[in-house]
């Protein structure tokens, strides 16, 4: 048993090495380099995993702190928030001690110990993605599993990182081998950031429909879950709130705009921001609107392309962008 962990651990080491090195590889740098289709998948996990967890790891230190309540707003996040065009993209959420599933689409799996299942190949992928979270905090590991799309067994790599306030792990990945396809920096980047909006719209209208109905509750949970949440690599990814009345409900950058009506909030060209972006969520449910603000990685104006949608069941709508830059 004591030579199975060493090995585990080196395994788990040796992966870290290889995520290190091929860091360099797997970020986007300048609007001159190309991203694969590869790479482009490895960002949209991971950057949905951190997000997810880092949003619940503060739903769980500030709101809920019973674990029956905590599995249950898990799940109801999970049924609601497939991604990729195929919703081959889905979130697991298990314990960190013996990875106990807490949430999964597969209803069959919720409260089974997976610690000890083999992919095809024999490996304890469980065993890994818990000691990837254990001795590293988060990482990427590889297995063969059945992809829920088409019943196949596929290679899929997925993403792990902790949601430390419940001693939980979550986790999402994708399958196959992506075709040799790339990108430009900005077509990438607004790609991750349409796939983050669309989660966060999805799995939150799943919380709301089954967990949160009161609208003060509904506004709690907003503010805390969206609060601490960056992306890409300078951190200038977050997420906005709004109401169909113009209303901000809640800002992951300038929390002073919450609460606020922005009706005739303008940028410095005279676009009417806030109004322009509800009319897109309400009338076509989601899409990219172009505009000028502060980009709050550098603290200077900047073009923007954000993508905004309307989350399932009330009436909000949430928001994230790309900067373009002077």
């Amino acid at each position: 048993m004591k030579t199975q962990k060493v090995t585990l651990i080196l395994s788990v080491l040796f992966g870290l090495l290889i995520l290190i090195s091929c860091k360099k590889e797997t970020t986007i740098i300048n609007n001159y380099d190309l991203v694969s289709q590869y790479e482009l998948d490895k960002a949209i996990v991971q950057t949905n995993t951190t997000n997810v967890a880092t949003g619940l790891n503060d739903i769980f230190n500030i709101m809920i702190t019973d674990s029956t309540e905590r599995a249950h707003l898990c799940q109801a996040f999970v049924n609601n928030a497939l991604f990729y065009d195929d919703e081959s993209g889905y979130f697991f959420i298990e314990t960190l001690d013996d990875a106990w599933v807490v949430a999964h689409v597969n209803p069959d799996l919720i409260g089974t110990c997976r610690i000890n299942i083999q992919d095809i190949y024999g490996k304890y992928f469980i065993q890994e993605l818990v000691a990837t979270v254990k001795y590293i905090g988060y990482g990427f590991v590889e297995y063969f599993r059945s992809n829920p799309t088409n019943g196949e067994t596929e290679r899929k790599l997925s993403f792990v990182t902790g949601i430390p306030s419940a001693d939980f792990f979550i986790g999402t990945g994708f399958y196959g081998d992506p075709p040799e396809k790339y990108y430009e920096k900005l077509e990438a980047n607004k790609t991750i950031t349409e796939t983050m909006v669309k989660t966060m719209a999805k799995g939150i209208g799943g919380i709301f429909e089954n967990y949160y109905s009161d609208s003060l509750q509904r506004v709690e949970f907003c503010r805390s879950f969206i609060k601490h949440i960056r992306f890409f690599d300078n951190q200038s990814g977050y997420f906005f709130i709004c109401d169909f009345d113009i209303y901000n409900i809640a800002h992951g950058a300038q929390p002073e705009y919450q609460g606020q009506n922005l009706y005739d909030l303008q940028d410095s060209h005279g676009n009417f921001i806030i109004r322009d972006m509800a009319e897109i969520a309400n009338n076509n449910n989601s899409g990219f609107y172009e505009y000028y603000w502060d980009n709050p990685s550098t603290g200077n104006e900047e073009k923007k392309q954000s993508f905004v949608m309307k989350i399932p069941g009330i009436d909000y709508f949430i928001g994230s962008g790309v900067y373009l830059g002077n």
